[in-house]
């Protein structure tokens, strides 16, 4: 019952083929997120900071260059390519050496995804988009359920933030890349500001993160704005 009551409801998900049908690319755009969403190595490795505290950063990075090859490429994108550029990217900017499969895996679900996109074709897509919108209602009925409790226990705003629980190992399947930026540290930057320990450079930092923060549609989808140049698809044969 749960899982149905969070489930979209007919009419958002004809909105949402019809949206897809009209501008394929945006469709592309959404299937690379979902796609990198549920890649467990990747969201392992933003989460554990395995390239540092750039991580959630580094993982943005790839997506943005993804998006920008695979919708403005004039060349046919091959297997080989995507699969190359994923490892290099995890072992470049994580230092992990993906022995696991799961490179392989995520090279394969991203091509099959674009061929599936440009045939307008939108099947696996939508149960992937499915998959995520139940994955945030899961999330909101937890925070809903669980702040009532707080407040009757007496617990105070900062230390309610201060002790906001880590993502469990079994939810990390599930987990995007956007929750697992903002959870590495466990508080946020009001509660920082808050409890008085941000100094100028915070500050700063905080002014040039807010500056890059990137546009989100009405969807909750992000409008890509490429940062950098992919390592890969180019000079290939």
């Amino acid at each position: 019952r749960m899982a149905s009551a969070l489930a979209p409801s007919d009419e958002e998900i004809k909105a949402i083929l019809a949206k897809w049908s009209e501008n394929p690319m945006e469709a592309m755009t959404v299937g690379i997120r979902l796609t990198l969403d549920e890649w467990t190595t990747l969201t392992l490795a933003v989460q554990n900071m395995w390239g540092g505290n750039e991580s959630a950063t580094r993982a943005q990075y790839l997506y943005e260059d993804l998006c920008d090859w695979f919708t403005k490429s004039p060349k046919p994108i091959k297997y080989g390519e995507v699969e190359e550029l994923l490892h290099e990217v995890m072992e470049d900017e994580f230092n992990v050496q993906a022995e696991d499969g799961s490179v392989e895996f995520t090279a394969n679900r991203l091509m099959q995804m674009r061929t599936d996109v440009l045939r307008k074709s939108f099947d696996g897509l939508l149960k992937m988009w499915i998959r995520m919108r139940k994955r945030e209602g899961k999330k909101a009925a937890a925070i809903a359920e669980a702040r009532p409790d707080q407040m009757e226990e007496g617990v105070g705003k900062d230390d309610e933030v201060a002790e906001l629980e880590p993502i469990e190992e079994d939810d990390v399947e599930n987990c995007s890349m956007e929750d697992t930026k903002e959870g590495k540290t466990g508080i946020t930057e009001k509660a920082r500001s808050d409890l008085g320990e941000r100094d100028d450079k915070n500050r700063m930092e905080e002014d040039v993160k807010e500056k890059e923060e990137p546009l989100v549609d009405e969807d909750g989808f992000q409008t890509v704005t490429s940062r950098r140049r992919k390592k890969k698809n180019k000079g290939k044969k």
